[in-house]
Order: C-alpha cells, then structure tokens, then sequence
C-alpha cells in the first residue's frame, strides 16, 4: 500500500522546469529553418523537372516531324538548294529514335564498332540517353538482337545487306500524377501506405 501511495504522490507532483540555453535553442532553430528552405527548394526543382521533361517530349516530337517532313519535301524537289541536306539531317537523325534502332543503323553503316565507336556516333547524331550510363543503355539494347554480336571488345553487323528499316519513334513512358487533394494532418507516405 505504501508503494502506491508514493507512485500516485509522484504523478500527481509537476515536473521539473528546465531552463534551456539560448545557444542550444537557437542552434535547432537554425537546423529547422534550413530544413524547412531544403523542402521548398526540392519541391521547386521538382517541378521544373518535371515541366522541363514535358517541354523535351513535346520539342523533340516536333523536331522528328519537321525534320522528316523537310526530308520528304527534298526528295520530291527537283532543284532542293543547297545540296549538302544530308550533313544537317545527319546531325539530327537519331532524335527521338529507338536506341536498338539507332545501333542498327551505325552498325550497318560500320560493320564493326566499339561501345565507345556507338556512343560517338549516338552523339553524333544527337541521340538523348536516358542514364548517365550510355554504354551501359547500349549494351543492354544489343544484348539480345540479332543483328548484332559482341567479339572481344567491339559489335560486329549480322545482319544482311537489306534496304535500311525506318526508324522507330522511341515510346515515351506515360506518366501518371495523383492529382487527389490530402486531407488535412496526412502525409504523402500514408496516401500511398508508407511505401515511398
């Protein structure tokens, strides 16, 4: 009886007040503000990430068009001046193209070349990577065609001599963005059930 008589004196006493320093209190204040700039910061780059992604998908569909309609418009003209068009398209031909596509395309033009002869010639023709591990992306998209072998250190051509394919517009990924308005208190790991 005695021991619980101490516990209920104990609860019901109010708990020591502690003097916090100015240093201590000004020190996590500082933390928080930061944090809180770090937050807005992310949430800003994200969203012209974002639209940027967009402008891209939209400026590089118009870029294929126009480039494969002035193309057409010069094979159907007798007199197309000046007559170097193919140095302009070729600076531009792997824009929004399929990056097995493109490989196909160098290798039958080559016949042989390295990861570092594909990625040259990617650039070249202003292929846009999707990682910032090109040769990795290349190699993953030779890995099972089979029109192409890697010997040693380089891709040789299996394929025939055939009239070059078109080339194929690259899918974009679609992206969906839940446009569902929080309720009030709830965070966007519980929306999703914690998984992100």
């Amino acid at each position: 009886m005695n021991k619980s008589k101490q516990l209920e004196k104990q609860t019901s006493e109010k708990p020591e007040n502690i003097n916090y320093t100015m240093e201590a209190t000004a020190f996590v204040r500082g933390l928080f503000r930061e944090f809180q700039e770090q937050t807005q910061k992310y949430h800003s780059l994200t969203a012209q990430l974002f639209a940027l992604e967009g402008q891209i998908e939209l400026v590089e569909k118009t870029l294929c068009l126009t480039r494969d309609h002035l193309a057409m418009t010069i094979r159907n003209t007798e007199s197309a001046a000046p007559h170097d068009w193919d140095k302009v398209f070729h600076k531009v031909r792997f824009v929004g193209v399929r990056l097995a596509d493109a490989c196909k395309v160098l290798l039958q033009e080559k016949q042989k070349l390295t990861p570092e002869g594909l990625l040259a010639g990617l650039n070249e023709g202003m292929f846009r990577f999707r990682t910032n591990s090109p040769q990795r992306e290349i190699h993953a998209a030779l890995l099972r065609q089979s029109f192409a072998k890697k010997v040693g250190g380089a891709y040789e051509w299996l394929g025939e001599a055939e009239q070059q394919m078109p080339l194929r517009m690259r899918a974009m990924r679609p992206r969906t963005i839940d446009q569902t308005p929080l309720r009030e208190g709830t965070t966007y790991s519980a929306v999703k059930g914690g998984s992100e």
